[in-house]
């Protein structure tokens, strides 16, 4: 049976909400970093900022050598939800077949729905408006019979608008196109399919046997050669409910000491612990990974008591945790913890004393959540987070 996938993409997600809220920005270099600080690496790129030769991963202070006029931002973690949120639901309105593809993309498969919804090219014009009236965001959109081939149209385009490839014709439409702008290749196997054996144009690839691949791509080979003939039989899948919540960071500087590494720590049981809440559930098991500045990583697993989602008991577990996993006195760089085996909240309260106290933790955290809700989330930390 034929297929009618689509892909929406909104480009360079974090740019375009900042530029939705403040137009001035407007054709500006502009960058989003975790922090401003000089070894902070960035997210997200302008179009601007990429033709100075800014790409995401560069560290500010190479970037600012780049493009002296960049402009640094921070990201607006509640403006995104909103907008995510926005895009689930105006997704949701054109097909119960949808699936999130990254920050500010989606698939939706439109296959059966051209007598209700028209055929897939109005109904990617339809969603490109509704997005620029209600967020005021442009938007790309790609039509193709497979997920691989409507990504790649929609990042063909330069400028908000729609790319639809007529079914059957997806290997004609790819073949012209660089090897890099094939999803999934990464940099490394792209520089080997460049530098090794001068493939240039996907076609080039194309025309290409699994076996003459493999000396470069490994076990990648057979799939590298799929895609590159535009064939991708992967269905788009409903999100399926996480079972586990992780959020990790990066140190504004390499170190060792305790206090700045208790605080960045506690900034990611903040994040943990919200997003827990959001989902109606509590961890029993917290996973805690360091990445060392020499390379190395470290990994402990702790399971707690009873399940727990407010920050409070999250930051305590995860600084026992902290105690158990740093062995070394090497400088830090990289945190990241990970809530597992996620189950529903406990809400037996404890009895006697015990009671009162759990009552008065759950409203000052449903308070705490309200005002980052409303303000930010920066807005309220607990002091130990705000350590440098």
């Amino acid at each position: 049976m034929q297929r009618d996938i689509l892909h929406l993409a909104v480009p360079d997600f974090a740019v375009a909400l900042a530029r939705a809220v403040e137009p001035s920005l407007r054709g500006q270099p502009l960058a989003v970093a975790p922090t401003l600080s000089s070894n902070s690496l960035l997210r997200c790129v302008s179009t601007e900022a990429r033709r100075d030769g800014v790409v995401p991963g560069m560290s500010i202070h190479l970037a600012r050598k780049c493009c002296p006029t960049l402009h640094l931002l921070t990201p607006r973690p509640e403006l995104a939800a909103r907008a995510a949120s926005t895009l689930r639901e105006l997704a949701s309105d054109c097909s119960p077949l949808w699936e999130p593809s990254g920050d500010g993309r989606l698939f939706l498969d439109l296959t059966g729905s051209r007598r209700l919804l028209g055929s897939p090219l109005d109904t990617a014009a339809r969603l490109e408006r509704e997005i620029a009236d209600r967020l005021r965001l442009p938007a790309t959109c790609g039509a193709a019979g497979n997920k691989l081939v409507a990504r790649m149209a929609a990042d063909y385009l330069d400028r908000p608008g729609i790319c639809d490839v007529l079914r059957g014709s997806e290997r004609s439409f790819i073949a012209p196109l660089i090897v890099t702008a094939l999803p999934g290749i990464g940099s490394l196997r792209a520089e080997r399919l460049l530098q090794d054996l001068n493939l240039r144009r996907i076609e080039q690839v194309a025309a290409l046997t699994v076996a003459q691949l493999e000396p470069i791509c490994g076990p990648f080979a057979a799939l590298l050669q799929q895609r590159a003939q535009g064939i991708d039989p992967d269905p788009v899948r409903l999100p399926r409910r996480s079972t586990k919540v992780v959020e990790e960071t990066l140190l504004e500087r390499y170190c060792n000491d305790e206090a700045p590494v208790r605080a960045a720590l506690g900034r990611l049981a903040e994040k943990c612990g919200l997003h827990l809440r959001q989902l109606g559930r509590a961890a029993t098991s917290l996973r805690l990974t360091l990445g060392y500045a020499d390379g190395a990583r470290a990994e402990r697993r702790l399971s707690v008591g009873a399940p727990c989602q407010l920050d409070l008991e999250l930051m305590a577990a995860a600084d026992e945790l902290l105690q158990r996993t740093w062995q070394r006195r090497i400088r830090l760089r990289f945190l990241r913890l990970g809530c597992e085996q996620l189950v529903a909240p406990d809400r037996q309260l404890n009895l006697f004393a015990g009671s009162q106290r759990n009552e008065a933790e759950n409203t000052l955290q449903k308070t705490l959540d309200q005002l980052r809700q409303r303000f930010g989330a920066e807005a309220v930390q607990w002091g130990r987070n705000r350590a440098v």
